[in-house]
């Protein structure tokens, strides 16, 4: 008997046909890369497809306040749409420096476990667990790391599709790439002109695609260029 892996629609059609049709259920996942590539914009695609599929999802946000993501929603034509959703409740945005986070972020867990209609969840920006100024292997170090297994324990217990930010290279000391189920790697090159490039260098229980890919953003968010799918 063949064992079938279900999956939850990313919401970026070329995208979810490079991951055989979306995120494993239940996985975690982290997108990598450099401030500007849209990492966040992503994630909006993806707690938007749940909603459209009947199902609550919630944004953490731990470096904006809200009216930096509500501006972030304002650029896209899928923003009275998101605010629909926002109204009846599909969609939850929270938004926390990351000192208040701290305090509450096992009860917060724990809320959102126990509401069985919460299927996914977003933590933007995951970086904020640690801090880049802290020397490798020290005291302080150690301790993060501790904290990091700690939180991953805690979001496998959700059982949600889980998506986590990370600011590209600094997860690498706290084993990060390790943790997760899956990597998706977003990134530019500058040759004049900025060209955007997905990659997922990790999914597993997938037969992901193996070639990167480019991407642009636009007034409907993130978007695969026809010749990089075709090519």
């Amino acid at each position: 008997m063949v064992f079938e892996i279900k999956r939850e629609p990313i919401g970026i059609p070329n995208i979810d046909n490079m991951v055989n049709g979306g995120l494993p259920k239940g996985s975690v996942t982290g997108i990598s890369g450099p401030p500007g590539v849209g990492k966040s914009i992503f994630s909006l695609h993806f707690i938007l497809e749940g909603a459209r599929k009947g199902q609550k999802s919630v944004y953490i946000n731990l470096e904006e306040p809200r009216r930096n993501i509500d501006n972030m929603i304002h650029q896209f034509n899928f923003k009275k749409e998101f605010e629909e959703f926002e109204r009846r409740g599909l969609i939850i945005i929270k938004c926390f420096d990351y000192n208040k986070y701290e305090k509450i972020h096992e009860d917060l867990l724990d809320k959102i476990h126990d509401d069985k209609n919460i299927r996914r969840l977003v933590i933007d920006s995951f970086n904020c667990f640690f801090a880049s100024n802290y020397e490798f292997e020290s005291k302080v170090d150690m301790a993060i790391k501790r904290m990091i297994v700690e939180a991953f324990y805690k979001l496998r217990h959700t059982k949600l599709t889980t998506l986590l930010t990370l600011e590209d290279g600094k997860e690498s000391n706290f084993n990060i790439p390790y943790l997760v189920d899956g990597m998706i790697n977003l990134d530019y090159l500058d040759l004049g002109t900025i060209e955007r490039r997905i990659s997922i260098p990790k999914m597993r229980w997938t037969d992901q695609n193996k070639e990167g890919k480019s991407y642009e953003i636009s007034k409907d968010g993130i978007k695969i260029c026809e010749d990089s799918w075709e090519g």
